[in-house]
């Protein structure tokens, strides 16, 4: 697992935090969650698998988690916070929209799932 990105962007007076992270090889995908308060207000989660290829490199998931961290933030900038996202099964992928979380999920519900895959996946 590779450490992820964290960033602090103003937009119009709005204080928000990104925050990128891998969850790991036995979970390709790069997620990159956008708090307000305290509370996740969107969020982009691309599987890298499908957009590197099976074998990728450290460096270039860093790469890739990098464009996704930065593409976020850009969006934040220019004033779209919430709005559609899509896994982009390329590695040069657009600058897209986020997403608001599923309503159906907290922030709670949200770590918790994370951490029964992250402990899933950790050999004993």
């Amino acid at each position: 697992m590779i450490p992820g990105l964290n960033s602090n962007v103003s937009h119009d007076g709005v204080e928000y935090h990104v925050q990128t992270e891998d969850l790991g090889r036995q979970n390709p995908f790069v997620l990159t969650l956008v708090f307000r308060a305290g509370a996740i207000t969107a969020r982009e989660k691309v599987n890298y698998r499908d957009a590197l290829g099976e074998g990728a490199s450290e460096s270039r998931i860093k790469h890739f988690m990098n464009q996704q961290h930065h593409r976020v933030i850009q969006s934040l900038q220019a004033g779209q916070p919430q709005a559609d996202a899509t896994s982009q099964p390329k590695e040069e992928a657009p600058a897209s929209p986020l997403a608001p979380p599923p309503a159906e999920k907290n922030l709670d519900q949200l770590i918790t799932e994370y951490l029964r895959r992250r402990s899933a996946s950790k050999p004993r």
